[in-house]
């Protein structure tokens, strides 16, 4: 139990560090990358709504020409049954 604690601990503390570090050396400020972050996911957001559109129509048409497949083959299956 006590090599647990200190493993959790270490850890802590090794983020921690990690983090203050990180902070001081980063080339732009918390501000500049929080417009930078924000930026980066409005463009991926935009780029996920138009792929996401573009499957939607991929879709509607790959039903649209089975639905009609479907109508022409029931159709033709009509036309065989000719009653005797």
């Amino acid at each position: 139990m006590k090599n647990v604690l200190s493993f959790v601990l270490g850890t802590l503390f090794g983020a921690m560090i990690g983090s203050v570090v990180a902070l001081l050396f980063a080339p732009s400020s918390g501000e500049e990358l929080r417009a930078n972050i924000k930026t980066q996911a409005d463009s991926q957001y935009a780029r996920l709504q138009n792929e996401w559109q573009k499957g939607v129509k991929e879709m509607q048409t790959r039903m649209d020409k089975m639905s009609s497949d479907l109508q022409a083959l029931a159709n033709r299956s009509k036309e065989t049954d000719i009653p005797a």
